[in-house]
């Protein structure tokens, strides 16, 4: 986790304009309600393509079976060779909390100790990893719809952690007094509520990826200082941000900055504000992994970056 936060940061110290190649993901929506999504990108600095092919699945909850399965190839971008393929879900996992880690260590107060998790599956386990690395945690408030799931969260995780867990009976009882709040659902409704939240407190909204699913209240949109991952992306599928207005022209006008401008242009971010990362999810986050993968595979150890 830690090496994977440290190249979503170089990812995004690059130039969007010039060195990436990041199209909007076309999906396949099933009459069952899944989802085959492909998610190209290239980056060029690092001579590497790549695809990604997943199948989303919500209803898989509760059965055992990941809701997210799919697979991640590298191509070498001079010759269109294919280098490697990876299992997209761990992919997946692994790098999503990594980039609500970067954001939070950007955004977030330095003393923030009280973490808020909305959701309790892989996303859940992994955020739970990133947000340790990046900000002195003691306490972790963990709630879903589900209170068996909570419990077991809570019992298993307390294994790997020597931290205060604790299992919540409401949304509200999890947010409370957190300084970090990470929602991690798939929930098409809103779970979290403006007055709930701390001041100053950072908000890291994971689950919703789609247009007409959202987990945060529109107030809390409105007042936050909202940064995102990519743009085009946000103002196409946050549904966090396009159910909070009325036309969807004016969803870019709601944005702040994205990660690119944060790491490069001092003085944007105010940690005594709220603040709201909205993540989607990008290709260039697989791809820079796969690359990173590859590095590690075939290059001598100092020269992996």
């Amino acid at each position: 986790m830690s090496e994977c936060i440290a190249v979503m940061r170089n990812l995004f110290s690059l130039d969007p304009e010039k060195d990436l190649i990041n199209p909007l993901r076309p999906k396949m929506v099933l009459p069952n309600g899944g989802i085959l999504g492909m998610m190209p990108a290239y980056i060029q600095p690092y001579g590497a393509m790549g695809l990604k092919v997943i199948s989303i699945y919500q209803q898989n909850h509760g059965k055992g079976v990941s809701s997210h399965q799919g697979i991640i190839h590298l191509f070498d971008a001079e010759n269109g060779v294919l280098l490697l393929s990876l299992d997209a879900d761990e992919v997946t996992a692994i790098r999503t909390a990594a980039v609500s880690a970067l954001m939070t260590d950007l955004l977030a107060v330095d003393a923030a100790e009280t973490l808020c998790l909305i959701g309790t599956g892989t996303q859940a386990i992994t955020h739970l990893e990133a947000i340790r690395l990046v900000r002195p945690i003691k306490r972790v408030q963990v709630w879903s719809k589900n209170p068996a799931n909570v419990a077991r969260f809570v019992q298993e995780q307390s294994v790997h952690h020597d931290i205060e867990l604790i299992a919540c009976q409401s949304a509200e009882a999890a947010v409370r007094e957190a300084d970090i709040v990470c929602t991690l659902t798939s929930s098409a409704e809103p779970l979290v509520f403006n007055p709930w939240l701390k001041a100053g407190v950072h908000i890291n909204a994971v689950g919703a990826s789609t247009p007409n699913y959202r987990e945060l209240a529109p107030e809390i949109i409105f007042d936050s200082d909202v940064f995102v991952d990519n743009y085009e992306s946000a103002c196409n599928e946050a549904g966090d941000l396009i159910l909070a207005v009325e036309d969807k022209t004016k969803v870019k006008s709601l944005i702040k900055a994205d990660i690119h401008e944060i790491l490069t242009k001092p003085g944007l971010v105010d940690q005594s504000h709220q603040t709201l990362f909205k993540s989607l999810g990008l290709a260039i986050e697989d791809i820079a992994v796969a690359h990173y993968c590859w590095q590690k595979i075939t290059l001598p150890k100092q020269d992996v970056r």
